[in-house]
């Protein structure tokens, strides 16, 4: 049985829907890079390579020979911290600045389509389309709050697409989901007021910065499905709208924390809590204005409403956690072009907005907000069957300013935060048309 804290699940899994720094909640945009050099405008309308696969399976009734594409994205995330946390109560508050908690990683992502004649195709993939890190390190003053954050999901895709006429093409796919999570918080700089409401009582237990208040490791499956559609006035012009259910995540494992018995320590415990990744919707098109000039753009829907509530149980039923969230449906617009230079070298920008899916609501484990993004790309062919795909992005988060409040054994913590971040992408990657 896998092992984790059921309550940080919960807790965790509540700073993982706050948003992270390159996009909203936990959601990530970089799934190729060829999408990455124009801010993934036009991503449900390209027809470029094999990476169509990951947005909208339709697409791949738009190639002839059979294509692989393979590659990675390089995450690379700036986030500067000031505050403090305190007890209000007791007047307690003391600094709770930080720099660099997000951990850079590397995105991989692989894909391929083969057309089994001139109606039917089929591709599949694998990529990480949701997924985040935040590392505080184990003395972090509010480390109630910050801890160790980390999910990381891998995405398997089968897809069909089946191509009506010269105008319609229509595609499906399933997708298999492993999620991975480890996340943690400690006792922090809360140590003193812990001990000294330990001594109060007469214990002679003792705790300090660096033990967990819960720590979790788990593992688990999920499966859900795509759904797309193109329609094509001609091989100029094209409209694609595609469509990715929500996945369910079950994590099963244990309960503890390293808290003396006189404050609630508990030994392990099987439990279980529900995570769900959200559906969504996207809408891009692509014109092609002039013979080496194109324009596209996408606008993309994501069901964050629909996270609403997040509940732990213990096996014999008795719930350990249940919180509410107030999470609002984000919206994402983007705006790119694309210029061949000549027959071997394309060119492609983009520029994005991408909201923010806590509102008001933030956390320093993932801290939301609205972002902009500015795109660089290209395409070199060094032959008919080989080319490589560049990108660059910039991606700039609005300064947050917001209060989280947590409550440990009774004790009501508050830590007030100013959030600035930033983050650089760099992407690249190998087709290769057989």
């Amino acid at each position: 049985m896998n092992k984790f804290v059921v309550k940080m699940l919960t807790t965790s899994a509540l700073a993982l829907c706050a948003g992270a720094v390159h996009a909203a909640a936990f959601q990530l945009q970089e799934v190729t890079t060829a999408g990455l050099g124009r801010a993934y405008a036009g991503e449900a309308a390209i027809a470029g390579n094999a990476g169509v696969v990951a947005t909208n399976p339709a697409l791949m009734s738009q190639f002839k020979r059979p294509e692989i594409s393979m590659g990675g994205i390089w995450v690379n995330p700036g986030v500067n911290i000031e505050g403090d946390i305190g007890v209000p109560a007791m007047g307690y508050r003391i600094d709770a600045g930080y720099s660099d908690a997000i951990v850079s990683k590397l995105l991989p992502n692989a894909y391929w389509i083969y057309p089994i004649d001139d109606k039917f195709s089929v591709g599949g993939g694998v990529n990480v389309n949701y997924g985040l890190a935040t590392e505080y390190n184990a003395d972090y003053n509010a480390g109630l709050m910050g801890g160790t954050t980390d999910l990381t999901t891998i995405n398997l895709n089968l897809s069909g697409a089946y191509r009506l006429n010269d105008h319609w093409s229509f595609g499906v796919g399933v997708d298999v989901v492993y999620a991975e999570a480890k996340l943690s918080r400690r006792v922090g700089g809360l140590a003193p007021l812990l001990n000294a409401r330990l001594a109060m009582a007469g214990m002679p237990a003792t705790v300090s910065s660096t033990d967990f208040v819960t720590d979790l490791k788990g593992d688990d499956w999920g499966i859900g499905y795509n759904a797309g559609v193109t329609y094509q006035i001609n091989p100029n012009h094209r409209f694609g709208l595609a469509y990715h259910s929500k996945v369910k995540i079950k994590f099963d494992g244990t309960i503890e924390n390293d808290l003396p018995a006189g404050m609630g320590g508990l030994t392990e415990r099987d439990g279980t809590v529900n995570l769900n990744l959200p559906d969504y919707w996207e809408f891009s098109g692509y014109h092609k204005i002039a013979s080496n000039w194109a324009v596209h753009y996408s606008y993309k829907l994501t069901k964050w409403r629909r996270v609403q509530t997040l509940q732990a149980y213990t096996d014999s039923g008795v719930q350990v956690f249940d919180k509410t969230e107030h999470f609002g449906d984000t919206s994402r617009v983007a705006l790119g072009t694309t210029y061949d230079i000549n027959d071997k070298l394309t060119l492609r920008a983009g520029i994005a907005h991408d909201e923010g899916a806590a509102g008001r609501k933030s956390s320093i484990s993932i801290p939301d907000t609205h972002r902009m993004w500015y795109s660089v790309g290209a395409t070199y062919q060094f032959t008919p069957e080989l080319s490589v795909d560049v990108a660059y992005a910039y991606v700039r988060g609005k300064t947050r300013t917001f209060t989280e409040v947590e409550n440990i054994r009774g004790i009501s913590v508050e830590g007030n935060y100013k959030v600035r971040s930033q983050v650089n992408l760099y992407g690249l990657n190998l087709n290769y048309r057989f």
